[in-house]
């Protein structure tokens, strides 16, 4: 558990990111593909804050604004479609996050993970709690 994961299983992981950020790109994406590169962006973040490679507070902070507007914009039009500014902002995530998995501990990397669902998981009972 405090090794890192093996190299192959870690590119694997970058490409499919990659390659989910190639179809919000071109339009083609839905709701799921935002989901999973907000969830590599955090988990990013997370891994940041514990000490994993460093990226400016701003980069997050913009990257976050990127996918709320793709969001808003893909539940009113239904085309999931990443400006090119924000595509440029989750490229730099991603090549980060490539690097942490490259790095990072299989126990680091599950820690982040259940710091995420557990962030997740509150505001999906938010969302629920403000609609009922």
């Amino acid at each position: 558990m405090m090794l890192p994961i093996a190299p192959a299983k870690a590119g694997e992981i970058a490409l499919s990111y990659y390659l989910t950020l190639e179809v919000l790109r071109s339009g083609g994406g839905s709701q799921y593909h935002l989901g999973s590169i907000a969830q590599a962006t955090y988990m990013a973040l997370l891994l940041a804050r514990a000490g994993q490679g460093s990226a400016s507070p701003e980069l997050f902070r913009d990257a976050d604004q990127a996918i709320l507007h793709c969001r808003t914009n893909g539940l009113e039009t239904g085309v999931w479609k990443l400006t090119e500014d924000a595509y440029v902002l989750i490229g730099q995530v991603l090549a980060l996050f490539d690097q942490q998995l490259a790095v990072v501990s299989v126990h680091e990397l599950a820690t982040a993970n259940e710091k995420l669902k557990k962030i997740f998981s509150a505001r999906e009972a938010g969302a629920e709690n403000s609609e009922g």
